[in-house]
């Protein structure tokens, strides 16, 4: 029993050792717990670019790159249609994005050491802040759980017409910094019909709401059709100032295209090298010793019922006499006979 019971140890030791090689990106995690919730799912405009991440919250697989996405994994997963052909004037002269029913959104990221990630996101900001009204920020964020391993996100609305030279000029400070662009995704979404729509939907209300105003200017009816016929214009006037609202805001996400720029220190291709592994699993002696501690004491937890009822069931098989047949009428050996 000593020999299975240190075999059992062994074994429970040598699976908690190889259970913390697994890390969480904690950096990422943090950003995300912190991200607030929005009210209007509809409204967002930018899906999540850029930055691979683990498909399993909260766990990255080996953290020596081994299930690092290559560059081509990366590609794929960012690939995206070419935007569509800008609209014309009839002169042949290109519209601005301003007066085009398609609203762009841009997607950057950037791979660069932890401990810059602040200042290249300062400085990303502080291009934005040159353009004045015509650049929004909507919210930033960043956090890094250990020496090497961060996240940060920023989140910007800049307007069309410029859109395109900020994301130019995003580069500039990622490098004197010395860090890089790894990804790029443009997206556009025609809005022009969503526009129609609404637009003729708030002509219709209008022409509804003239005719009942109408009917209470001349009072002929019953006061109970009077009623409802005011009802029914608050009712409408408040459709005429929803769609309104909605118009405004499509019209406001064709003028100003959402910018999401993301920062990452463990991206695909990264070496880690020689020192970092040794450092961190130096680092990772004590979460080792005490997951097998833990693991001993589970093991002893469950070990010393099973041995109390063991020497239990032995002990009244004892106390009553019970024995195997083949313990109490042994076979007479030759000698005896």
């Amino acid at each position: 029993m000593s020999k299975t019971l240190l075999f059992s140890l062994f074994a429970t030791t040598l699976l908690a050792a190889c259970g913390s090689t697994e890390r969480a990106n904690e950096a990422e995690a943090i950003v995300e717990e912190l991200q607030p919730v929005s009210g209007d799912d509809s409204a967002e405009v930018v899906n999540e670019f850029g930055f691979w991440a683990a498909e399993e919250q909260g766990v990255v697989g080996d953290p020596f790159g081994a299930g690092a996405p290559t560059a081509k994994d990366i590609a794929n997963r960012n690939s995206v249609s070419k935007p569509a052909a800008e609209p014309t004037a009839a002169n042949g002269e290109n519209l601005s994005p301003a007066q085009s029913s398609i609203a762009y959104a841009y997607s950057f990221g950037f791979q660069i050491e932890q401990e810059n990630i602040p200042d290249l996101q300062k400085a990303h900001v502080s291009l934005c802040t040159k353009l004045g009204t015509k650049c929004r920020v909507l919210r930033m964020s960043q956090a890094g759980s250990d020496g090497w391993d961060g996240y940060g996100e920023l989140e910007l609305q800049v307007e069309a017409s410029q859109a395109q030279n900020f994301g130019d000029a995003l580069s500039e400070p990622a490098e004197e910094l010395g860090g890089e662009q790894i990804s790029f995704v443009v997206d556009g979404e025609d809005l022009s019909e969503t526009i129609i729509d609404a637009e003729a939907r708030l002509a219709s209300r209008l022409v509804l709401r003239d005719k009942l105003t109408g009917i209470l200017r001349k009072s002929t009816g019953s006061v109970d059709e009077l009623v409802k016929a005011e009802q029914a214009v608050a009712e409408v006037t408040q459709e005429i100032d929803a769609t309104r609202s909605k118009l405004q805001e499509l019209r406001n996400r064709i003028r100003y295209s959402a910018v999401s720029i993301q920062y990452n220190t463990s991206y695909g291709d990264q070496q880690i090298g020689f020192v970092q592994p040794v450092w961190y699993a130096l680092k990772s002696i004590g979460s080792t010793l005490g997951m097998t501690v833990a693991a001993i004491v589970y093991l002893l937890t469950i070990m010393i019922p099973v041995v109390l009822l063991i020497l239990v069931i032995r002990w009244v098989m004892h106390r009553f006499g019970w024995r195997m047949r083949f313990w109490k009428n042994r076979p007479k050996s030759a000698s005896e006979t």
